[in-house]
């Protein structure tokens, strides 16, 4: 009771730090809490903690506007800028360091001390938790310290280089395989139980985590020369892939115990700011899609009222009129799902090997989506003649389109950020190629209204963020583009 106590105070002090007004930045290669002094039963859920709260908060706000789920209300105007593709280099300054001096920080002490002990299963536990964090960083910013990030307490290096996404995802692969090997050789260690605050110690799952992590990894290079359709094949063979969502789901609802997004976005701003896209709507609606009623809330009309996206300086429609994305203080934060896995595994299927069983992977997706929701089987969208069948035309594009596109649908509201991702690998939904300020048709992306970009231009990642240039003399200079600069593996 003691250490479930202690975790506890942890896990609130890496909401609070994150949550905080405070402008007094950590630095990336530094840990103000010290966690070489606690255990590995304290560190972990310290480490996990930080992720989930940058995943489920601010970056899934951000994944809310960008994925077209969210758009801002025309009575509030707290997310103009992230609406209007005009987001600033100091946006995410406080997101940057919590996932490096927080989440990886803690991780790697783990991972250190797991070595030293020889326990093999937190070792890999700490590993897969951190080689998400970085797929994450990698692929909102191309760019990061990576193989020097965390060598600022050891070796007195504030200056790290950075490395190409390309070189980070290799790395990253060999981690993992790393970490896996170690631990299916000698499968020893303490049980983590409740300490883990994703999968409650069950090493089962985090092998399949492993897996379907390389996966995600091997299908973002779809596009690039680094495709390994042989690895890919090698996973769907052995298909040891998670069959339970990887979320933390210990929220409360007391102040600062709540889900990140909820506590910030629904209780102290008051839920004023985001409100549906109409992206969404017009296509939930025109297919009759049932889980328009878990992803939002209708206005005051009793309809489907949305705003088209970015068109908030536009107040033709009242906020109170508009339907408004749901939210609640127990809703788990995800890392990784069923549902996300489902949907790889049938892209997977499609372009390595001619299509089997990709359809059955595709349906998967879509139950495990109307699952999540408590709305039993999604059968009746895809069975013959639904909206949602499946169609295999035996054109590889065509057929990952249909994918994508319910991926897309599928992690409205869960996987926000996730979703940004892929919209720019898959480049499905496209962006219509209505001028700005005309709203695209039903299954296609509207260029915000309210744009700063160049025409054609949309968001693709971050700018760095301002403490690390001021802070690191290797820093890589801003992109050329900007926002609009596309990440490594956005090629198609």
């Amino acid at each position: 009771m003691k250490n479930l106590i202690k975790m506890s105070k942890i896990i609130l002090m890496a909401i609070a730090l994150l949550f905080s007004s405070c402008k007094d930045y950590l630095d990336v290669n530094l840990d103000p809490n010290n966690p070489a002094d606690a255990t590995m039963n304290l560190i972990l859920p310290a480490g996990q903690a930080s992720i989930a709260v940058v995943i489920g908060g601010e970056y899934h706000n951000l994944g809310g506007f960008w994925s077209q789920y969210y758009t801002q209300s025309p009575d509030a105007s707290q997310w103009e800028d992230i609406d209007m593709y005009n987001v600033s280099s100091d946006k995410f300054d406080n997101q940057w360091n919590e996932m490096y001096a927080g989440g990886i920080n803690d991780l790697q002490t783990v991972r250190d001390k797991a070595t030293a002990s020889g326990d093999n299963t937190y070792y890999l536990i700490a590993t897969l938790c951190q080689a998400y964090s970085y797929q994450v960083l990698a692929d909102l910013f191309d760019k990061v310290p990576y193989s020097e990030a965390l060598q600022g307490v050891t070796k007195s290096n504030v200056n790290p280089n950075y490395d190409n996404g390309a070189d980070i995802y290799a790395g990253l692969l060999s981690t993992i395989d790393e970490a896996v090997a170690r631990y299916q050789k000698t499968p020893k260690g303490e049980d983590p139980g409740k300490a883990d605050l994703f999968y409650n110690g069950d090493m089962d799952q985090w092998l399949r985590f492993a897996n379907s992590l390389k996966l995600k990894l091997y299908m973002r290079m779809a596009y690039t020369s680094k495709a390994d359709p042989s690895a890919v094949k090698a996973l769907l063979a052995a298909n040891k892939f998670i069959t339970s969502d990887a979320a933390m789901t210990q929220f409360g609802t007391s102040i600062n115990k709540r889900n990140p997004f909820y506590e910030v976005h629904s209780d102290r701003l008051g839920g004023v700011n985001e409100m549906a896209s109409n992206t969404m709507i017009k296509l939930l609606t025109d297919n009759s899609d049932p889980r328009i009623d878990a992803y939002y809330s209708q206005g005051s009309t009793g309809k489907w009222v949305a705003k088209e996206q970015g068109d908030f300086t536009n107040r033709d429609i009242p906020s109170a009129q508009l339907a408004k994305p749901k939210t609640s203080p127990t809703a788990p934060v995800y890392l990784l799902t069923v549902t996300e896995l489902n949907f790889l595994v049938a892209e997977a299927r499609v372009r390595y090997e001619g299509g089997a069983s990709a359809q059955e992977a595709y349906e998967n997706g879509i139950d495990a989506s109307f699952a999540m929701h408590a709305l039993g089987s999604g059968a009746s969208m895809y069975s013959s003649g639904g909206v949602y069948e499946y169609k295999s035309t035996g054109n590889v594009e065509n057929d990952v389109k249909q994918i994508a596109l319910q991926k897309w649908i599928s992690l409205c509201n869960t996987q926000n950020l996730e979703a940004f991702f892929e919209l720019n690998r898959t480049h499905i939904p496209a962006y219509s190629t209505n001028a700005k300020g005309t709203p695209g048709g039903i299954g296609e992306l509207t260029i915000s209204y309210n744009s700063v970009l160049a025409t054609g231009e949309t968001p693709r990642r971050l700018l760095f963020p301002d403490v690390e240039r001021a802070r690191n003399n290797k820093f890589p200079g801003q992109p050329a583009k900007g926002l609009a600069t596309k990440i490594w593996w956005d090629n198609k």
